[in-house]
């Protein structure tokens, strides 16, 4: 059984925008600032706080990143609390891009049961539900393709095995 979702459809107005900014210093730290606003955040007034923060910091500003946010209510009573039912267990996927080498590590969280083989902890990758997951990030991660899914615990590898894709 699956939960039930109060994220609003991704179309027409965000409910919040966050725009953060990434800093390193000479040392090598990482920085990050955020700031949340309810209207949407336009090109002039990020540019101005960008270049307000560089000019009064020694660290350099290399990257900032402007999230659109659709948000719903974060009830635990739309979870179900069913076996695998934790946040901290999970399928961790594996996508490469074969060109570039490069690989994106998304996560299926507390999965249902109909995506793993019985009642084993290995993922069953050719599920229904695991398919149609894999084609909706596939068709976001262009040119990569699933490699394997390891369902483990907090995200640390255990013993279970890892399913070549």
């Amino acid at each position: 059984m699956a939960g039930t979702r109060t994220a609003p459809v991704v179309s027409g107005a965000s409910t919040m925008n966050t725009a953060t900014l990434h800093a390193i210093d000479a040392s090598g730290d990482l920085y990050t600032d955020s700031i949340t606003t309810v209207a949407p955040l336009s090109d002039i007034a990020m540019e101005a706080w960008i270049a307000a923060y560089q000019a009064a910091t020694q660290a350099s500003v290399y990257k900032v990143t402007n999230s659109i946010i659709w948000e719903g209510d974060a009830d635990p009573a739309n979870a179900e609390a069913l076996y695998r039912g934790s946040v901290k267990d999970g399928i961790n996927l594996l996508y490469k891009n074969l060109t570039t080498l490069k690989a994106a590590t998304p996560r299926l969280v507390a999965p249902v049961a109909a995506t793993m083989d019985g009642n084993l902890d290995i993922p069953d990758i050719d599920s229904a539900l695991l398919v149609a997951l894999d084609a909706a990030i596939a068709a976001l991660l262009t040119g990569y393709d699933l490699q394997s899914a390891q369902f483990t615990e907090r995200r640390e590898r255990s013993n279970n095995p890892r399913i070549k894709a």
